[in-house]
């Protein structure tokens, strides 16, 4: 790893740390940011995500289909009386431009953070998943053989499956009866400190940040500029931060104005703790209320926006992201997804997914109340489309478990007993 190319920045108090930094040591819970030695926005001639190399934390790339796609949009603009829709398609649609192998844009983390752990002599990984970042994850880690444990809930096991055989290279662990993204980040930590597999680092991760980042630095690219607003559904509102960092960069270029546009991001009601949170200027609690908690989510149509503790108050977080671009959230109901799942198939030609579904109807909300004016530029982010398309195209293989756990078994010392036997033991590895 070239130690010159970028240095980490706490967001809390400013502190510059080494690339090789976790936390800064004077502000724990901050998020640390990449502070690129290339300050000018220099795409590359290759036509993948790593055409963004010169801003992504990693030396290396490799090639690969995938890659953020932008375009103008025209029919859905007209129902909705826009001049400036741009469409930020990052599933797979190639009609588009879209390649995505998954059918997310979570594609754009996995790769670059495995292959920047990787380059930092890291050789497997636990994380967690609701099952967009398992599949994209696991792809990334047949596509370049990296080993990795992947944690989920029961409830996504039915879409987990890659475009390209499996190999043992993933390892599934399903915990059993669970619906709870919370659940299955808990019980990776206690895998990663248990085992001492490194923890890829979720929402801390500048290699996911960065790489969701290159939706923005697409746009810019295609259009030379800045969008005025900027719309997204979110999980953890790690997409929206990501946004924020990448617009910071492109007018630290100097080129694309002074304005950053504004976040507006969309959550599936009943279970929007970021809309809650922000709306009425509290904390998000993820302990509280956990059985009320895990109801709304068994209600909402868009289950991978489900996160009971995203970082929503951590220095660098998502609060922080909204203050500085002026932004807003909205809670979208089943029926507004619904409807908005076919507005979009009906105009651009394409299916999507029920969180680009959420993210629609969240323009349509914030048009209704003129949040947003017909004139105004917009990069609406289309998040994912799912197995639609990818069906069409590839035969699709599903990820087998490799081991079931109870979310009572992920505790204490029967975690320890269960790691012994099913993981550390030989007879795992048959």
């Amino acid at each position: 790893m070239n130690e010159a190319k970028y240095e980490l920045v706490c967001a809390g108090c400013g502190r510059r740390l080494p690339p090789s930094a976790q936390r800064c040591p004077d502000c724990h819970d901050a998020l640390l940011r990449t502070d690129y030695a290339q300050r000018s926005f220099e795409p590359l001639e290759r036509e993948d995500v790593f055409r963004f190399l010169p801003w992504l934390p990693l030396e290396t790339p490799v090639d690969t289909p995938i890659a953020p796609a932008v375009y103008r949009s025209e029919k859905l603009a007209d129902r909705l009386g826009l001049a400036q829709l741009w469409i930020g398609f990052n599933g797979y649609a190639p009609e588009v431009g879209a390649r995505n192998a998954t059918g997310t844009f979570k594609d754009f983390e996995a790769l670059p953070t495995l292959l920047r752990l990787r380059e930092r002599g890291i050789s497997t990984a636990v994380l967690a998943s609701v099952g967009n970042s398992a599949r994209a994850f696991a792809h990334a880690a047949v596509s370049i053989g990296f080993p990795i444990t992947i944690v989920v809930p029961e409830s996504v096991l039915d879409r987990l499956w890659l475009p390209i055989p499996p190999t043992d290279d993933v390892r599934l662990i399903v915990l059993a009866g669970c619906n709870d993204y919370a659940s299955a980040i808990r019980v990776a930590a206690e895998l990663s400190r248990e085992t001492n597999l490194p923890n890829e680092g979720g929402a801390r991760n500048v290699a996911r940040r960065d790489g969701m980042g290159t939706v923005m630095l697409e746009h810019a690219r295609v259009t030379g500029a800045l969008p005025q607003h900027y719309v997204q559904a979110v999980s953890s509102g790690t997409g929206g931060i990501s946004a924020w960092e990448a617009s910071m960069r492109l007018i630290a270029d100097g080129r694309f104005g002074e304005e950053l546009p504004k976040l507006h991001l969309a959550q599936n009601a009943p279970f929007n703790p970021i809309h809650d949170a922000w709306t009425h200027g509290r904390e998000i609690r993820p302990e509280e209320n956990i059985d009320g908690q895990l109801r709304s989510i068994d209600r909402i149509a868009a289950d991978v926006l489900a996160n009971r503790n995203p970082p929503f108050d951590l220095p660098g977080g998502v609060r922080n992201a909204l203050e500085a671009t002026d932004g807003r959230t909205y809670a979208v109901s089943n029926e507004e997804i619904a409807a908005s799942q076919r507005l979009f198939e009906e105009t651009e030609g394409i299916p999507i997914g029920p969180e680009s579904g959420a993210a629609l109807a969240s323009l349509r909300q914030a048009l209704e109340a003129k949040t947003i004016a017909s004139r105004d530029s917009i990069l609406l982010n289309i998040t994912g489309n799912g197995d639609a398309l990818l069906k069409r195209d590839f035969m699709l293989h599903a990820i087998e478990p490799w081991q079931t756990i109870s979310p009572g078994e992920a505790e204490g010392d029967a975690l320890r007993r269960w790691v012994d036997a099913a993981i550390l033991s030989p007879a795992s590895e048959s």
